[in-house]
């Protein structure tokens, strides 16, 4: 094969994919997103509020808080390796997630506070309903 000789590119002819090209939309499917506003998105914020804020413990999950200065409450999360994979990470970080969103952010008597939330290696096992009760208890508690 020398300089001169052309070969189709994998998007051609008879190596084309034979389906249609995907979509994706220009925005998000659905508004039900976590606000950047509500989330600790600075590592030196997670940081001090972890080493500095007060502390409270459930069987699956610590957390840490303290007051801000911004008027509203954010929010952190940490899901440490634990030897677990990072398909089992993730999983629980969309859990945890999905459970502030829907079920810490809307409550009414969230105070303006940091929070950071750290799981411990028996979340990984914990069903979804577990967390959700632990998670939605100790927040609502907090002061």
């Amino acid at each position: 094969m020398g300089a001169g000789d052309a070969l189709a590119s994998a998007q051609e002819g008879a190596q084309a994919p034979h389906r249609a090209p995907a979509v994706e939309a220009p925005e998000p499917v659905t508004r039900e997103r976590f606000p950047r506003r509500a989330r600790l998105t600075r590592g030196s914020d997670i940081t001090s509020c972890w080493e500095a804020g007060r502390r409270r413990r459930t069987p699956h999950l610590e957390l840490a808080w303290r007051p801000n200065s911004a008027g509203h409450a954010r929010l952190g999360i940490i899901v440490p390796r634990h030897q677990s994979s990072a398909v089992a990470r993730n999983r629980l970080r969309r859990r945890l997630r999905e459970i502030l969103r829907r079920d810490v952010l809307p409550l009414p008597q969230l105070p303006p506070i940091d929070v950071v939330i750290r799981a411990k290696r028996e979340a990984y096992a914990a069903p979804f309903a577990a967390l959700r009760a632990e998670l939605t208890n100790v927040v609502s508690t907090l002061t």
